[in-house]
């Protein structure tokens, strides 16, 4: 038979219990909506119009300054496609770090994006709203996918 203080642990550990196992269900719930809330974020691809036409245009000027001597406008779309199902980070990353060959890493991280930018313009892929950022890592969760058909 359980006495008084024994059944009032029992009564206050089951609360307790409950309260914990429903916090940490809560908490649970939570994390999963967030992994598919980034899932959801990172399935981004270039179809999505993830430049601004006006980037697009800046880097037309900067890849006639500092890319046109060894790369025609004709270069990239095969590249790309060599890359499909990559991020389009390992390309932000080649770019930055070997060229422009007379200097690399010489333009800033923002001039390769909109050189970017341009080369995906040059691709056909329709522009967006929201300019190409590398902040935050977002070009590696951007895939490069073949152009969408209209």
């Amino acid at each position: 038979m359980m006495n008084v203080s024994d059944y009032i642990s029992y009564v206050t550990v089951g609360r307790f219990d409950r309260r914990i196992r429903t916090r940490l269900l809560a908490t649970i719930t939570l994390l999963l909506m967030s992994v598919n809330v980034l899932l959801a974020a990172e399935s981004r691809t270039l179809n999505d119009g993830v430049y601004t036409k006006e980037q697009s245009d800046i880097g037309a000027i900067l890849y006639a300054e500092h890319c046109i001597l060894c790369h025609d406008k004709k270069y990239f779309r095969p590249v790309l496609k060599r890359w499909e199902g990559q991020p389009i980070g390992i390309l932000f990353t080649v770019m930055s770090a070997s060229m422009p060959e007379s200097n690399p890493g010489f333009l800033s991280e923002k001039e390769y994006v909109d050189i970017l930018a341009y080369i995906l313009s040059l691709s056909r892929y329709a522009s967006g709203e929201t300019e190409l950022t590398y902040e935050g890592g977002a070009l590696n969760s951007l895939n490069i996918e073949p152009r969408a058909r209209k």
